[in-house]
């Protein structure tokens, strides 16, 4: 029997900083994928390493310096439960799952992501984690933060 993350919640965070002059504010828009919501958990004494897809996001900005994405990572948590670290980091749309080395922001600590024009782009989102061998089965929950600035 496999035990399956059935709740992970995708926070929307959008914080926006203005420079003088103001051109123009970035913008950005998130949807979660289906299976960020039934992550597998492995719990049959053995567990493996999983690269999962959370969520498509779209980032733009008029600023001609570009614009700096940054998402949060932490730690699936259970009440009366063993937390399941994660790290995240973001590809461009529709490119291959990262490998394992791509996550090279340790959990807890912020990703970022900068472009350095104005313009617009697709990312995919994707979270690294291992749940443990014997894993509490149960509902975990997580919130990643999103924001956005004008370089």
């Amino acid at each position: 029997m496999r035990y399956l993350l059935p709740l992970l919640g995708l926070c929307l965070g959008t914080v926006v900083s203005i420079a003088q002059p103001a051109i123009g504010l970035p913008s950005l828009s998130t949807s979660t994928t289906a299976i960020s919501t039934s992550l597998d958990l492995d719990g049959e004494g053995s567990a493996s390493m999983h690269i999962v897809k959370i969520a498509d996001i779209s980032i733009s900005t008029d600023y001609s310096s570009g614009l700096t994405l940054m998402l949060t990572s932490g730690s699936l948590t259970k009440v009366d439960g063993s937390d399941i670290l994660f790290k995240i980091t973001t590809v461009a749309n529709d490119e291959s799952a990262p490998s394992s080395s791509a996550f090279d922001v340790p959990s807890g600590d912020t990703y970022t992501y900068s472009t350095q024009a104005a313009g617009s782009e697709n990312r995919d989102v994707y979270i690294l984690y291992t749940p443990s061998a014997l894993q509490d089965p149960g509902s975990y929950g997580a919130t990643i933060n999103i924001s956005v600035f004008d370089n």
